[in-house]
């Protein structure tokens, strides 16, 4: 029997991409871009939603083509107002355009999950779950006018305890160019992934797991931070920002980010708007070396066929600093007694690195975080000590194209956590994945967790995006 359940997670994987190889129909409909450039999801990924080079300037270049003309566009947007308004302005109201058809794309996810872990008994329990779906993602995107994009996420997702939630992910409104060179002054607002994690956050990444180590962190703990938050704990950075972002790229290898933000820490259980007044910090610098210009430019560079190859290497500094004063988080001290702590300030520096040959790509961060935790009295909130606390963490990830369908991950994560008296946290992602069409991926994904070496999970993915 044991050797069964063992056994089943290959078997689903086997049976999930010869269900859909043998399905004549393949999805008749194809993501937002792809529809309005009548082009394949390869034109800018690599394998979705990883972008290639180009599909990254692309995307920095607020969805629109590098260099782009009319004829690219196969699908005519709707002129709102005459062209002839622009030189009239603000005589007339100044003319835009709509995408000629609704842009909303659609992307599920189904998936079963084997685990293994050890309760604090040291009990072994294994689960083997069905969530079909386990996550449903609504985006839109696109552009309006010559300057101005947009893009937005709902996602509906499945807990662990049979119930879901649904969330805003992203909500944001971009100006692009709007004076001096092209692709210098470029700027966001709304919910978004700040570009101070480009390349490596979530909605980046061809792995299903993202990097907890540097996002999912929490550094508050009666003696520092001891592991990954749950939902409600401060993080070490996050994921998503409600932000106030320019960024722009100069003589085409050159990207600069600042941006300003909510607090980390308001996140916390004690979590509204206005509880501090204070706003947080961001910036990020990379230099490119070789290959496609991150603003898409090709000249002086031979770039072969294959738009997923390149020789290049990109070199990054970044940098968040931010002041949680009057956000508390709860925290106990090893006899149980109750307090609140406030991470009155925290700083956060990495260096970034990407690296890419042919057909490998090989990226990585090491981040470090300082954090003055004040110590409260849980009733009077009255300061009872102080204390600095540090943390570094890091990893490095290899991606490689087999062939265009077939691509393999592996990525080592390692994270010193705050507490002295805890030891790092050590873990271990492997992913196979198979674009059974340019619109449908399998995976089969398997993560670790090194200290505990009973913790496990493997899983298997089938995403599909209309």
């Amino acid at each position: 029997m044991t050797t069964t359940i063992r056994r089943l997670p290959w078997v689903l994987f086997c049976l999930t991409i010869g269900l859909v190889l043998f399905d004549g129909s393949p999805a008749r409909a194809v993501p937002v871009f792809s529809r309005k450039y009548q082009t394949s999801c390869q034109t800018c990924h690599t394998i979705f939603p990883k972008l290639n080079p180009f599909g990254q300037a692309f995307r920095f270049n607020g969805y629109r083509m590098p260099g782009e003309t009319p004829e690219q566009v196969k699908e005519r947007p709707v002129s709102l107002g005459a062209e002839a308004w622009e030189r009239m302005w603000p005589e007339m109201v100044f003319p835009s355009d709509l995408p000629s058809n609704v842009p909303f794309a659609l992307n599920t996810k189904m998936e079963s999950i084997y685990s293994s872990s050890k309760d604090e008994s040291g009990h072994q329990i294994v689960h083997n779950d069905f969530q079909f779906p386990q996550e449903v993602n609504l985006f839109s995107a696109g552009t309006l006018g010559k300057i101005f994009s947009f893009f937005g996420e709902l996602t509906w997702e499945e807990r662990p305890d049979g119930g879901s939630d649904t969330e805003i992910e992203h909500a944001r409104f971009d100006v692009i160019s709007p004076f001096g060179p092209d692709h210098a002054f470029n700027f966001r607002i709304g919910k978004l992934a700040p570009n101070l994690y480009d390349g490596f956050q979530e909605m980046w990444l061809m792995t299903d797991n993202g990097i907890d180590t540097v996002f999912a962190y929490n550094p508050v703990g009666f003696r520092g931070g001891t592991g990954l938050s749950e939902d409600g704990g401060g993080v070490s950075l996050p994921g998503q920002a409600r932000a106030i972002e320019m960024y722009g790229i100069l003589s085409h290898r050159l990207l600069y980010v600042v941006g300003v933000d909510q607090p980390i820490a308001e996140g916390g259980p004690n979590d509204t708007f206005g509880r501090n007044s204070r706003k947080d910090f961001y910036a990020r610098v990379d230099y490119k070396i070789g290959g496609m210009g991150l603003d898409g430019d090709t000249k002086g560079v031979t770039l072969p066929p294959e738009n997923w190859r390149e020789k290049s290497l990109r070199l990054g500094i970044l940098g968040y600093t931010g002041d949680g004063t009057n956000i508390s988080f709860d925290v106990t001290d090893d006899e149980g007694n109750a307090f609140k702590m406030e991470d009155r300030r925290y700083n956060r520096i990495g260096l970034f690195a990407s690296w890419y040959f042919g057909d490998l790509n090989v990226f990585g961060v090491a981040l470090h975080g300082t954090d003055k935790l004040d110590l409260l009295d849980d009733e009077t909130l009255a300061r009872i000590d102080e204390h600095k606390r540090t943390y570094d963490a890091w990893f490095a990830q290899a991606d490689y194209v087999l062939r265009p369908p077939f691509q393999v991950s592996v990525r080592y994560e390692n994270l010193r956590v705050a507490d002295p008296t805890v030891p790092s946290i050590q873990s271990f992602n492997a992913n196979l994945s198979f674009l059974i069409r340019a619109n449908i991926k399998a995976m089969l994904e398997y993560h670790r967790d090194l200290r505990q070496s009973q913790n496990y999970t493997l899983a298997t993915v089938l995403r599909f995006a209309l």
